[in-house]
């Protein structure tokens, strides 16, 4: 049961995430839960060993899960990453991708390794006592582990440097990542306890709440990426109200002092420009007009002047007036 909620956490956040998918063609968050809500499901029992059976009982799922998992984390660190560096890593993509390439190759090689296997959803209980078997499910905790480190290693630097909703949300998503690194190093000692005995000693309680930790990473985790982008589409819909309140007012000034400007010399208004870029438009062809003028007259009133110059200045600073 846990799992399926954990599936409905990481949904919610995709269907959360539509907008941005709608508007940029792709979303990185959106990807990262559906790969990681799909791992989720087939986590559940019944689930697991419905499937696993119509691919021939032999624990395919288990590795499409891990493989779903590491897939889903890398998405989720790419988009923090970026969203929180301004996407300054410039390396080739190759490069940017070997620790998710060469994770998932190890990922396959330890799972051929381990050697026959049967259906079970209680892998750690029958192949951790296999060297093969336990570095399996340790790749999948390892890269777990560094993803979640390096996000809340970048959350930790750059979230004193954002501003309002940003660091609420991010911080919220550190919190996560670090409580997610501390199950996953945890799980890591269990794990390998199994083929080196001398590590029994660092295991601790075995009846840690792995689920419930991981529950709260991801809740944490999808509110804090929530809130960002609530609170920029928030800041969207001010801003386009602003420019179509601004354009409205600007538009009858533009009209009344190109009123005898010859028509031919003009450009054509687009239709399918957006609000803000007929608004910068209309504000330059007014400036041209004032010069035409000459300094000794002035087709602008003062309050006119004043409107436009506090308009112009909030358009280039992209910032809306409260």
């Amino acid at each position: 049961m846990m799992q399926l909620l954990m599936a409905g956490a990481l949904y919610l956040l995709a269907l959360a995430r539509v907008p941005a998918l709608a508007r940029n063609r792709t979303d990185a968050v959106f990807l990262a839960a559906i790969f990681a809500g799909t791992a989720a499901v087939l986590m559940n029992p019944a689930v697991y060993v419905f499937a696993d059976t119509l691919l021939g009982g032999i624990n395919l799922v288990k590795l499409a899960l891990n493989c779903l998992m590491m897939i889903g984390l890398w998405f989720l660190r790419h988009s923090v990453v970026q969203a929180v560096t301004r996407g300054k890593d410039r390396r080739p993509v190759l490069i940017r991708t070997l620790p998710l390439s060469l994770t998932l190759c190890l990922e396959i090689l330890f799972f051929i390794l381990t050697g026959p296997t049967a259906t079970t959803d209680s892998w750690g209980y029958h192949y951790h006592g296999r060297i093969a078997g336990a570095f399996f499910s340790v790749m999948l905790i390892a890269f777990v582990a560094w993803a979640c480190a390096e996000i809340a290693v970048v959350c930790v630097r750059y979230v004193p440097r954002l501003r309002h909703w940003f660091r609420v949300g991010f911080c919220m998503v550190g919190a996560g990542s670090i409580i997610s690194f501390v199950a996953m190093a945890k799980m890591g000692v269990d794990v390998l306890a199994a083929v080196f005995p001398s590590l029994a000693a660092f295991t601790g309680p075995e009846d840690t709440p792995f689920h419930l930790m991981e529950m709260l990473a991801i809740i944490l985790v999808g509110i804090g990426l929530t809130i960002p982008a609530l609170a920029g589409s928030s800041a969207r819909r001010r801003r386009l109200r602003w420019n179509l309140a601004t354009l409205a007012r600007v538009e009858p000034i533009r009209d009344r002092v190109l009123q005898d400007a010859a028509r031919e010399r003009l450009l054509a208004p687009d239709a399918r420009a957006l609000p803000q870029e007929r608004l910068h438009r209309m504000i330059v062809e007014i400036w041209d007009a004032e010069l035409g003028a000459g300094t000794g007259s002035s087709v602008l009133t003062p309050e006119e002047r004043a409107y436009l110059l506090s308009a112009e200045v909030n358009l280039n600073l992209n910032n809306v007036p409260a």
